[in-house]
C-alpha cells in the first residue's frame, strides 16, 4: 500500500526547539560559496550532540509524519473498499499495526547513541515485537482481478495518473458489466492519493533526496575523520571496528547475541566514543548541509511535494469523516 520511507541509517534528550536551533546553527548556510555539487558543503559551525531523540533534519519538514503516513494508509484502504464495492465485493485491506516511535523517527540514524539503551539491550532494539498484520480472507479468482488488475498486464500500460485513467476509462476485463480500472483498485486508490493530476510528485522523492544526501555525507572528508577518530577511540577499548554505522557487523556479533554481555559491553564502548569524538554533532551538521543543498537545488519541486502532501491529508481525512 503506502510507500514508506524508511532507510538502515535513515524505517539521552534533545528536544525538538533545541534540535531546530542547533539545525539553524550549523546547516543555515549550507551553500554559502558553493557553486556545484562536487565540493563539500560548507559547515560553519558543529554543534556538541550526544542524542538524537527528537532530531530533525531540514528534508524532513517535506515528509510525512508517521502519523501522517499512517492517515494516508487509512484513505487508501478506504478507496480499495470503495472500488471493490462497484464490483459488488465486500473488502477490507489487511491492517498493519500502527508503527511505535516514542523517540522520533531519527532516533537510531547514526546507530546507537543511547548509553542506558546500550548497556541493557547492547545492539538488540528495546520495545516488544509488533503484533503481525491481520490477514484478509482468501480471494476469489475474479476479486483478484478486480483488486489487482489482469495478471498479464504490462507496466508500461498501467496509468501514471488518475485523470490518465479516467482518459483511458478502464480495462478491457469486466465485472458486472463494469470495466476493471487498469491495475485493478488498489491502483485507482494509489493514483486518487498520490498521483490524481500528471504533475503529481513521485511518492519517494523526499526519500530519495535524504538517500542521497546520506550517501554522500559519507563520503565527506569531515564524517571520514570523525569515523577515523572513534575507530582509534574503539582500539584503546580492545575493540576492533572501522565504520560507526556497521559496528555490530565490524564487532563480529551474531543477530542471536545482540544482548549477550560481550554485546553489551562492546557496545557500551562504541556509544562512549561517539560521545568522545562528538560523532552525532559532526553527522548531525555534515548530513543537514548536504539536505539544505538539495532544498535550494529542487525547492520548486519540493514545495509542489508539500502542497501535494497537504491535499493527500486532507482527501484521506475526508474520508473517514
Amino acid at each position: 500500500m503506502l510507500p514508506l520511507s524508511g532507510s538502515r541509517h535513515i524505517h539521552r534528550s534533545i528536544g525538538v526547539v533545541c534540535a531546530a536551533l542547533l539545525l539553524s546553527a550549523c546547516s543555515s548556510t549550507a551553500d554559502v560559496g558553493q557553486k556545484d555539487d562536487k565540493s563539500e558543503p560548507e559547515v560553519k559551525a558543529t554543534p556538541t550532540m550526544s542524542a538524537t531523540v527528537g532530531l530533525e533534519f531540514p528534508l524532513d519538514a517535506y515528509e510525512a509524519t508517521q502519523q501522517e503516513r499512517d492517515a494516508v494508509e487509512r484513505g487508501q484502504n478506504t478507496l480499495v473498499s470503495q472500488c471493490m464495492e462497484r464490483f459488488g465485493f465486500s473488502y477490507s485491506p489487511p491492517q498493519r499495526p500502527a508503527t511505535k516511535a516514542a523517540n522520533g523517527p531519527n532516533s537510531r540514524i547514526f546507530g546507537l547513541v543511547d548509553p542506558e539503551e546500550a548497556a541493557q539491550y547492547g545492539y538488540g532494539s528495546p520495545g516488544e515485537p509488533e503484533p503481525p498484520a491481520k490477514t484478509s480472507k482468501t480471494l476469489t479468482q475474479t476479486e483478484e482481478l478486480a483488486l489487482h488488475g489482469a495478471p498479464d498486464l504490462v507496466p508500461a500500460d498501467i496509468p501514471k495518473s488518475q485523470a490518465e485513467a479516467e482518459k483511458k476509462g478502464g480495462s478491457k476485463q469486466k465485472i458486472n458489466g463494469k470495466a476493471v480500472p487498469l491495475g485493478g483498485c488498489s491502483r485507482e486508490a494509489f493514483l486518487k492519493l498520490y498521483a490524481p493530476e500528471p504533475n503529481a510528485v513521485d511518492a519517494l522523492y523526499v526519500f530519495n533526496l535524504k538517500s542521497e544526501a546520506e550517501s554522500k555525507s559519507r563520503e565527506d572528508s569531515r564524517v571520514k575523520a570523525v569515523n577515523k577518530r572513534w575507530s582509534e577511540c574503539m582500539a584503546k577499548q580492545g575493540h576492533t571496528a572501522v565504520d560507526p554505522m556497521d559496528a555490530r557487523e565490524d564487532l563480529g556479533i551474531a543477530e542471536d547475541a545482540l544482548s549477550s554481555p560481550a554485546a553489551i559491553t562492546a557496545a557500551k564502548a562504541d556509544v562512549a566514543c561517539k560521545q568522545k569524538v562528538n560523532l552525532v554533532g559532526v553527522y548531525f551538521a555534515v548530513q543537514s548541509a548536504y539536505q539544505n543543498r538539495q532544498i535550494n537545488k529542487n525547492a520548486e519541486t519540493l514545495n509542489l511535494a508539500k502542497q501535494q502532501l497537504k491535499d493527500r491529508l486532507k482527501l484521506a481525512a475526508s474520508l473517514s469523516s
